[in-house]
């Protein structure tokens, strides 16, 4: 008679077959990078409240240069990468013209303005191609080239006041969006060229589409990040987030903000 206990028992003592192996060593992991760093953006674009339309750097003087926290959340299992990124900042300054109206009120050079703007953008990205080296992000190929699309949902929520002699007046709005775009990769190994550099890698990616009640948006970055270790790196690049034709009652906004970026890339 066979015994039960005896034959698991021999089962369990069997050694991995060669496809278990093989499946166990081509296991995708799950990765995640952290970027913090400082996007040195200016707040450029229209703005009106009526017949008079306001240029918001040159006409109402927001053309302080503002050095903002910007962060990056990245979660890949390949093919699969997915992205939170975000922002939030003040920025001042005084009406550089006179003449018009903004919320009902006379603008004259000298009024104090003020912008104050938060975003938050999640990407889904599928590297649908990797016509060069293995499909891996954290690559030991020579060359690894990785490019194809992604779909991201942003939110924008923005406040503008002007104070004048007739009193301060605000606007404020929040907007959805959706936008579809692409991105690439270029990454090498760097060991054979340098000790002191791990990996260099390289990424573009832009994107187009509508807010949810009206106008479109697009984005575009660009990021260079040599990693020093495996897990600890330096990024730079440049940033550009656009709204145009956003409404909100009687308030129509185009805000853009274009800036380089500095930030550290850490690895897990």
């Amino acid at each position: 008679m066979l015994d039960v206990a005896t034959l698991s028992a021999a089962l369990l003592s069997q050694p991995a077959t060669d496809d278990t192996a093989e499946a166990l060593s081509t296991a995708k992991p799950v990765l995640v990078d952290l970027q913090p760093g400082l996007w040195f953006t200016r707040v450029r674009g229209l703005t009106s409240t009526g017949t008079t339309e306001f240029e918001l750097d040159t006409q109402l003087g927001l053309d302080e240069h503002l050095g903002a926290f910007r962060g990056c959340l990245t979660i890949t299992r390949e093919p699969w990468t997915a992205k939170l990124m975000g922002t939030s900042f003040h920025a001042n300054g005084h009406a550089q013209t006179s003449g018009g109206t903004w919320a009902d009120q006379p603008v004259e050079a000298g009024d104090p303005t003020a912008f104050d703007v938060s975003w938050l953008q999640f990407e889904l990205q599928w590297d649908q191609r990797n016509p060069m080296g293995d499909g891996s992000r954290r690559t030991t190929e020579p060359m690894e080239l990785l490019f194809g699309p992604h779909v991201a949902v942003s939110y924008l929520n923005l406040e503008q006041r002007l104070t004048s002699s007739g009193g301060t007046v605000e606007r404020d709005g929040a907007w959805w969006s959706l936008m579809v775009g692409g991105q690439f990769t270029m990454q090498a190994d760097m060991h054979r060229f340098a000790d002191w550099m791990h990996q260099l890698r390289v990424e573009i990616a832009a994107a187009g589409g509508a807010s949810m009640d009206g106008g479109s948006t697009w984005s575009i970055r660009a990021t260079t990040t040599v990693m020093f270790t495996p897990t600890i790196g330096l990024s730079a690049g440049y940033r550009l987030v656009e709204f145009n034709e956003l409404t909100r009652d009687d308030w129509t906004v185009s805000p853009r903000f274009p800036g380089f970026y500095l930030g550290l890339n850490i690895a897990f």
